[in-house]
């Protein structure tokens, strides 16, 4: 019999781009957008021109609180896949029968190293 996992054919990026330290890391979400989208319309309502300006990426990672953890503080910066962000949003959660779980939403800004 053959061990597992096997993988066949075309071959894809599987699960997560990294890891964080205070958490066990769940799941990644990463986005970009324009900040700025600004659309000129002729007469008839048609769109002619579009700008797209000032682009950001956000990134929310959820995990399970590691017990000697110290979550981060708004405002903080993280790295995850090559990427410096800074946490704007925490969400701390949990209930009475599973582990906390932890959610941080991050920006990069175009502009800011």
């Amino acid at each position: 019999m053959a061990s597992l996992p096997a993988t066949f054919g075309v071959a894809h990026k599987f699960a997560l781009y990294g890891t964080q330290d205070f958490v066990t890391l769940q799941s990644d979400d990463i986005g970009t957008k324009p900040a700025l989208d600004v659309e000129v319309m002729d007469e008839t309502g048609r769109v002619i021109t579009d700008r797209l300006d000032d682009k950001r990426i956000e990134i929310s990672l959820t995990g399970v609180l590691l017990a000697s953890a110290t979550i981060p503080a708004i405002g903080d910066q993280i790295v995850y896949n090559s990427i410096n962000g800074i946490v704007k949003d925490i969400a701390d959660n949990g209930v009475n029968n599973n582990y906390r779980r932890v959610t941080i939403k991050l920006v990069k800004y175009q502009e800011i190293a």
